[in-house]
């Protein structure tokens, strides 16, 4: 695991024809071993892989210049998950997945959602801060706006899935105009949003970038609250996926 952190980090920092072939092949091919393990980190991972493939699917034919900024983007993203399946959410740098890796009995859809909410509310900034210049960040907000937009159709088929799993969400899926689904969307658009917003403060006011990163980290707790106590109910369903 520690060679796979390092080589995700080697290969951010490599120019993007150097890194084509290479950051497919490994990425993949670590969230796919990871998928298939029997540690709890499999329950991320799968969902992490599908929407990997997707992504790229969607940057297939992109310019350049999009390529270069959302592979690196990628794989610092990746290197935290990497990392805190390494230590349990038991450094300070991992923290925020500690209610992930936790004793406490967990379903898959849980663990899921879990892994959502850590990785968008404490790690989406940190890889970002982590990877480009303040420069860099306002060249390419565009693109990452842009490469937010290519995971709603990921969105869409983890909703589809387990829309029917609990009584809580077969009731919000009742909703007219798709209304939950919707409001999830924008939702998660808007953690993202914000998480770029951390990222460009740490540069231009880092006191500020602390307060807002506490303030989210709060909500990401509370959030991760919730998903514990709403969807308990699963346990039966899904423990043993």
């Amino acid at each position: 695991m520690i060679f796979l952190l390092l080589l995700l980090v080697l290969l951010s920092r490599q120019p993007v024809a150097a890194q084509t072939d290479m950051y497919q092949v490994e990425l993949l091919s670590a969230l796919d071993s990871l998928s298939k393990d029997s540690s709890v980190s499999r329950h991320f991972a799968a969902l992490y892989l599908e929407t990997v493939q997707l992504s790229m699917q969607h940057y297939a034919n992109a310019d350049s210049g999009q390529l270069a900024f959302i592979r690196r983007f990628e794989l610092a993203f990746a290197a935290h998950f990497f990392r805190a399946d390494q230590y349990k959410g038991q450094t300070t740098e991992t923290a925020a997945w500690r209610n992930y890796y936790n004793d406490i009995p967990k379903n898959a859809l849980q663990l899921q959602l879990l892994g959502i909410n850590a990785h968008i509310n404490a790690d989406l900034a940190s890889a970002l801060s982590g990877s480009f210049s303040l420069e860099e960040l306002k060249a390419n907000k565009k693109y990452f706006l842009r490469f937010q937009k290519g995971l709603k159709k990921q969105f869409f088929l983890f909703y589809d899935k387990y829309k029917g799993a609990a009584l809580i969400t077969r009731m919000l899926d009742k909703l007219p105009f798709h209304l939950a689904r919707s409001y999830a969307v924008t939702m998660m658009s808007g953690w993202r949003k914000r998480q770029f917003r951390i990222a460009l403060l740490h540069f231009q006011d880092p006191e500020k970038a602390a307060r807002l990163r506490g303030r989210t980290s709060r909500r990401k707790e509370w959030t991760d609250r919730q998903v514990l106590r709403h969807f308990q109910a699963l346990f039966v369903t899904f423990a043993h996926l």
